[in-house]
């Protein structure tokens, strides 16, 4: 029979408890984020919107986002995460179903400032949780588990999307049902996760009182350390260089991501020339690579206790596809899906181990603050890169500009990464193998 402490069968628990629900409400936030990137390829004919319109429409999600992103995390760590989650769930999945009653510019606009701010706080809040659940030694593969949701919700998002564009029940067009589907997927969610999920360890009805205490104390082991390194005070998040630096790059990388992740479908059809439903179809093996290679970079950078590398490397394997989709060749589909595919591996591959980076130097409120900090400024990028994209596409007639500069932010990113301090974490073997021995000691 084999023994297993109860820190590691708290960590498995929680492994099947908390990831899940996080990882869905990662799904369904990124398919309400986006889904105006399918949503365009038939909604900007019928309204009238130009690309710079789509552009500046796509971006102010990020001004409301921003507004509440700091205030959000702080409320995440000293209230309660799991509520404030629910709350914002609820909240975004009312906005993204008005969508479909939108006529004219401003108020698409409005509602993209309102899905901000209704937003706002949903990942630093999910990495507060994580933190409070997930040792450091497995905390990039937690947070790679949460952000693989995002290229799911693409791979999910391109054939519902193909689907849902062809339909016209009620009077109504098919994108006006995009909206509204996906904004009730957010509510019903938000609805369960109230039920369902378990806001810290103490809380959780399915640890003993032996495993509580198991996780409560090897995680404080790690506060404790790090508040001793002098990070005991939200306030000194505004003033740390590392925080302002993953924070920079963060926009830096925002404005490629987002230009990427608002525009690929009318980029795709651009180059193509297929009909909506075979974009929304091609789109799915990109995704679904992206979402293998996210997993797998997040579980390696916990194996060796590396960040910094399996962030940047991820950002220049991305910078490559970018490059080979503007001025690569295209005479042939296969192409195209080749040069898609690097682009979105390279785009989502790094996130477990990039935001791995401020909890190895930050915690408790410091850190809630430096991630809201980080995602903050993160999506002013969000902002600068689909409103100057869609700028771009109407003055020149195509995106190759405007991927151009996605690809000098990215390597202007990871040169920020590259400054930092090499990490203090101990890779997830040495840790396993102090945990089986002390686990053996203890037996003898």
């Amino acid at each position: 029979m084999i023994f297993m402490s109860p820190f590691m069968s708290a960590r498995r628990k929680a492994s099947g408890r908390v990831l899940p629900w996080l990882f869905l409400a990662y799904v369904v936030a990124f398919l309400d984020r986006t889904n105006i990137n399918y949503a365009a390829l038939t909604m900007n004919e019928e309204l009238g919107f130009t690309a710079e319109i789509f552009g500046l429409g796509a971006g102010l999600f990020a001004i409301g986002y921003w507004l509440l992103e700091i205030p959000g995390a702080i409320l995440a760590e000293r209230w309660n995460a799991k509520l404030w989650i629910v709350r914002i769930m609820i909240t975004w999945g009312i906005v993204g179903m008005l969508f479909a009653f939108v006529q004219a510019p401003w108020q698409f606009y409005l509602l993209r400032f309102l899905l901000g701010l209704a937003e706002a706080g949903f990942v630093p809040a999910a990495l507060v949780m994580l933190g409070h659940w997930f040792p450091e030694r497995d905390r990039a593969q937690a947070v790679s588990w949460f952000y693989i949701g995002l290229p799911v919700s693409q791979v999910i998002g391109g054939p519902l999307a193909s689907w849902l564009l062809g339909v016209k029940w009620l009077g109504l067009s098919g994108w006006k049902w995009l909206f509204i589907v996906e904004g009730a997927m957010a509510v019903v969610l938000g609805l369960l996760m109230l039920l369902f999920l378990t806001n810290r360890p103490e809380d959780a009805r399915w640890l003993s009182e032996e495993e509580k205490r198991a996780l409560r104390e090897q995680l404080e082991a790690e506060r404790r350390a790090k508040a001793g390194a002098g990070h005991g005070s939200w306030a000194l998040a505004l003033r740390d260089s590392i925080v302002w630096r993953v924070a920079i790059s963060m926009f830096l990388l925002g404005i490629g991501f987002y230009g990427f992740n608002y525009f690929v479908a009318s980029i795709t059809k651009q180059i193509s020339g297929l009909t909506n439903a075979s974009v929304g179809w091609l789109l799915v093996i990109p995704f679904s690579l992206a979402a293998i290679t996210m997993y797998l970079n997040g579980r390696h950078s916990d194996a060796t206790g590396e960040r910094r590398w399996h962030t940047v490397l991820s950002w220049f394997v991305g910078g490559l596809g970018l490059l080979l989709l503007a001025y690569g060749p295209h005479h042939h589909p296969a192409w195209l899906l080749v040069w898609l595919s690097i682009a979105a591996v390279g785009l989502n591959a790094y996130f477990g181990a990039f935001w791995a980076i401020p909890q190895t130097f930050l915690s408790g409120v410091v850190a809630a603050s430096g991630i809201g900090l980080i995602n903050m400024i993160g999506n002013i990028g969000g902002f600068v890169g689909p409103y100057v994209t869609g700028a771009i596409r109407d003055r020149a007639g195509s995106f190759d500009l405007a991927i151009l500069l996605w690809v000098i932010a990215l390597v202007l990113a990871a040169a920020l990464i590259l400054s930092l301090p090499k990490e203090k974490s101990v890779p997830k073997e040495k840790s396993s193998t102090k945990e089986k021995s002390s686990t053996a000691e203890t037996k003898s």
